[in-house]
């Protein structure tokens, strides 16, 4: 028999240790591969869109289907404070019935306020033009917005002026507050303004500035003061605004930096048509809530259509609900 010939591998020692080190790599790496994932994986912020009949005050960021982590694995979780908000002019000629508005049109529209912003679980609302008489604004806690702290702006001008009133939800401290005329002419409007503290916490706010406003048609030459004082440093970067513009979201701008000041706002919306009926005498994308809060953004909205017509409430606006996400803080 013949023996097989194999042939001599002739390595020196340092060819024979790097072979030995590279298998030894290579085992290892298999063995990592067939072993579960152990990564540390942001969370996104989850925004919501479309109108809910329900909307949390705070919802946390969700997982979804990113794999469980271990114990010991951070996970980055975005927090949102959700404030819903309702906001609608009414407009004057139903509170005072006037231009052909039925006498009972007020007493009618109040109540559906109040049902409106009840079905969209607002925090926050702001009325323009619901009133007693033209710059008195419509107490909403007689009318079933118990427990809630209301802030008025009257604006009274001769025989005429304007209105518009901020209420807050059982939760929300009113630390200071004003209001009054947005002009001090035939254009005059009305706006309110608070600082108040949320129910939870937002980053980097100490405290929040609210106005409701009804814009004039020309420009804001009055109130600044007002709400620098009720506000103070919190218009710079913790301010809301909402109500009726008179300007669609690309002339909001504007408008803010003549009343509040501080950054210029960051997210306005919607940007649809609300006003007024009829439609076919008059046109305006005028109602949108703005904020300059970093890092806010919004959870959904919705335009209803003109209320109680029978009673016909002359250039009403449509009444809006829109819900802020701010980022929570600490």
């Amino acid at each position: 028999w013949l023996k097989p010939h194999w042939p001599r591998l002739h390595l020196s020692k340092m060819q024979m240790l790097a072979f030995v080190v590279s298998l030894i790599a290579v085992q290892a790496a298999s063995a990592a591969a067939s072993l579960p994932e152990n990564r540390t994986t942001e969370v996104p912020m989850i925004e919501g869109g479309g109108p809910s009949a329900a909307v949390p005050l705070l919802r946390k960021g969700s997982a979804g289907s990113v794999r469980a982590m271990n114990a010991s694995s951070p996970i980055a979780l975005d927090a949102q404070l959700h404030v819903p908000a309702f906001f609608w002019n009414v407009h004057w000629q139903c509170s005072v019935a006037a231009q052909g508005s039925s006498s009972a049109c007020k007493e009618k529209v109040a109540g559906r306020f109040v049902q409106l912003a009840r079905e969209a679980n607002a925090q926050i609302v702001a009325s323009v033009e619901l009133s007693n008489g033209m710059s008195e604004p419509v107490g909403l806690a007689a009318r079933g917005l118990e427990g809630w702290t209301q802030v008025n702006g009257p604006c009274a001008r001769g025989s005429g002026g304007d209105s518009a009133a901020l209420a807050f939800a059982p939760g929300w401290v009113v630390e200071k507050s004003g209001g009054g005329c947005l002009r001090n002419d035939y254009d005059t409007r009305a706006f309110a303004v608070a600082r108040v503290t949320p129910p939870s916490p937002v980053r980097g706010c100490s405290s929040l500035c609210v106005v409701a406003l009804h814009a004039p048609h020309t420009a804001i030459t009055s109130g600044r003061g007002t709400v620098s004082n009720v506000c103070g440093g919190t218009v710079w970067s913790c301010a809301i605004a909402m109500g009726d513009w008179n300007v669609p979201v690309d002339g909001v701008g504007r408008l803010w930096a003549d009343l509040i000041g501080g950054s210029a706002p960051g997210l306005s919306f919607p940007n649809e048509r609300t006003c007024c009926f009829p439609e076919s005498q008059h046109y305006g994308v005028y109602d949108h809530i703005t904020t300059n809060i970093a890092g806010a953004g919004q959870a959904g909205h919705y335009v209803y259509p003109y209320q109680l017509l029978e009673e016909n409430p002359v250039e009403q606006h449509k009444p809006v609900s829109a819900t802020l996400a701010l980022p929570l803080g600490r």
